[in-house]
């Protein structure tokens, strides 16, 4: 038996033995109930990283940070190049207060896709907080044409400009 299928084993009994704890719950409105829908969906795909990524999420939802710190580090295992992995990623970490791994794991995400307007509002957001007023102006200057009525938005970029 190879590395990965050994790996892939490994993946569908921790899979399994989730399932069983989550069982009791099939509602699916409730936290446990998400969790084992996703888990189900996971039997049926476990590489497939959007499935790690929707784990996470719900594990991020009901305040389990170490768990979805593992699904999307195995999302990453499965690809690297998921901007929307890299997103999670980046808010679990912010959620955590690891803002510098936050900021590196957003500037993963505009590698993939430069003009996500999510990214770019929370990357100019987290470089105004750190002092990095320049490099959140050119972060803003960029969000702007892309979302142009958020005052939000404009108030930070006024606020970064004025700083500079």
């Amino acid at each position: 038996m190879s590395g990965i299928e050994i790996e892939n084993e490994n993946i569908l009994g921790h899979l399994h033995e989730a399932m069983d704890r989550a069982a009791p719950s099939t509602d699916t409105t409730s936290s446990l109930g998400i969790e084992y829908a996703c888990l189900r969906s996971m039997m049926l795909e476990p590489q497939n990283p959007t499935m790690w990524n929707a784990l996470a999420l719900v594990y991020m939802m009901s305040g389990r940070a170490k768990e979805a710190e593992a699904a999307i580090e195995k999302s990453l295992d499965i690809n690297t190049s998921n901007a929307w992995t890299w997103t999670i990623w980046g808010d679990l970490l912010r959620q955590e207060g690891r803002l510098m791994e936050a900021e590196r794991a957003y500037r993963m995400v505009l590698e993939l896709n430069p003009s996500d307007p999510y990214v770019l509002k929370h990357l100019a957001l987290l470089c105004s907080a750190r002092g990095a007023y320049p490099e959140a102006v050119d972060l803003f200057q960029s969000l702007i044409p892309i979302i142009p009525n958020n005052q939000d938005i404009w108030d930070a970029y006024s606020f970064c400009l004025k700083k500079c």
